[in-house]
C-alpha cells in the first residue's frame, strides 16, 4: 500500500464522486479507478460498490476507512518532513555553477570528490559569471579570455584551446593543424548567437579577416558535434568541453595560432557589509575554494606521474621491437 493509493482512497471515500476524488488526488479519472482496484487486489476485498451511478464503500471498506486516513495523514506528515529537510539541504547547500560539459573537464574529479564530502548544487549554465554576479552562486567555474575584475577571487587551473571538429569526409579533416581562415568557405554550427562562447567564436573569426556563415544554433557543443557526424558542416569548440570518444565520423583538428582561453573557479571576494545574508554561504564558499586548490594541485602531480610512467611504457616497447 503506497500513499498514492492511501490518498485516492481516502478521497473517493469522503466525495463518493470520482471527478472530484481524481481532482483533489491530483490524477485523472482513469488512474483513480486503476489505483482503487491495485489497492482492492492488493488487499484482496472490494472497497468500492458503484450502485446504479452512485459510489458507495462496501462494508469492509467503510471499516477500514478511519485507519487508511490515519495512514495516509502519517504518509503527508512523512512528505512534509522529508520536503523540509530537502529545502533545509538545497538552501544550506553551495551553489556551483558550471560552464557546460564540465564532466569532461580536467578539474571535474576533484569538484565530485569534494561534493561527496561537502552540501553543493551544482548546476551547468551557459554563462557562470553572470550567476556568480547576480548572487544566484556562491562559486562557479568558467572558461574565459581576458582580465575579470577585482572583486573576485581568482583560482586558476590552466587553460583550453580552441579546436576544429571536421566531418572525416571533408579533406579539411585529413590536416594535422589549421588555420581560422583556412575555414571560412565552409558551413558553420554554432551555439546561440546569445552565447558568450558563440561571442568569443565570432570575435576570433573576425579577427582572422572572416564572419562564419552559419547553418544551424544550437544550445549544446555536444549537439554540434554530433551534426557534424552527419556530415552537417563545422564547428568550433573549446576542446576540454567535448569528450575525447568523438564518432568516427568526427575529426578534431588543432587551431593554429593557437585560440586560448583560461580555465578557473571563481569566487566573490567577502565583504560581510555588502552581502550580511550571505555570509555564511561565503564563508563555506572559501573553504571549498580552498580545498579545490589543495586537492587540485595533488590531482595534477599523480596526472602528471601517471602520464610520465605511462611514456616510459611506450618508450620502452619501442626500445624493445
Amino acid at each position: 500500500m503506497d500513499f498514492k493509493q492511501t490518498i485516492a482512497f481516502v478521497n473517493l471515500a469522503n466525495t463518493l464522486d470520482y471527478q472530484y476524488a481524481a481532482k483533489k488526488s491530483g490524477i485523472t479519472v482513469d488512474e483513480l479507478v486503476s489505483t482503487i482496484k491495485a489497492l482492492e487486489e492488493e488487499l484482496k476485498i472490494k472497497l468500492i460498490r458503484p450502485e446504479g451511478g452512485v459510489v458507495e464503500l462496501t462494508e469492509i471498506g467503510a471499516k477500514i476507512l478511519p485507519l487508511i486516513t490515519e495512514i495516509a495523514q502519517k504518509h503527508a506528515k512523512l512528505l512534509s518532513v522529508v520536503t523540509d529537510y530537502r529545502k533545509k539541504e538545497a538552501e544550506e547547500a553551495i551553489k556551483v555553477a558550471v560552464v557546460p560539459g564540465f564532466t569532461n573537464y580536467q578539474a571535474a574529479p576533484v569538484v565530485k570528490k569534494l561534493a561527496q564530502q561537502h552540501k553543493m548544487n551544482i548546476v551547468e549554465d551557459v554563462d557562470p559569471m553572470a550567476q556568480l554576479q547576480q548572487g544566484e552562486s556562491e562559486l562557479v567555474f568558467i572558461s574565459y579570455a581576458g582580465k575579470l575584475p577585482d572583486d573576485f577571487e581568482v583560482l586558476s587551473v590552466g587553460t583550453d584551446d580552441l579546436v576544429a571538429y571536421i566531418p572525416a569526409r571533408n579533406p579539411l579533416s585529413k590536416q594535422k593543424e589549421l588555420t581560422l581562415t583556412d575555414l571560412k568557405a565552409e558551413k558553420f554550427l554554432t551555439l546561440n548567437h546569445q552565447n558568450p562562447f558563440a561571442v568569443f567564436v565570432q570575435q576570433a573569426c573576425t579577427a582572422a579577416g572572416f564572419d562564419p556563415y552559419s547553418v544551424f544554433e544550437g544550445e549544446k557543443g555536444r549537439t554540434l558535434v554530433n551534426m557534424v557526424a552527419l556530415g552537417m558542416g563545422i564547428t568550433l569548440l573549446m576542446e576540454q568541453s567535448i569528450s575525447e570518444n568523438l564518432d568516427s565520423k568526427v575529426v578534431k583538428v588543432p587551431i593554429v595560432p593557437q585560440v586560448t582561453q583560461k580555465l578557473a573557479f571563481v569566487r566573490r571576494k567577502n565583504n560581510v557589509e555588502q552581502m550580511p545574508k550571505a555570509g555564511k554561504a561565503m564563508a563555506s564558499s572559501k573553504r571549498i575554494f580552498c580545498k579545490i586548490e589543495k586537492r587540485f594541485d595533488i590531482f595534477m602531480k599523480v596526472d602528471y606521474r601517471m602520464k610520465l610512467a605511462t611514456q616510459l611504457v611506450v618508450n620502452k616497447k619501442r626500445h624493445s621491437a
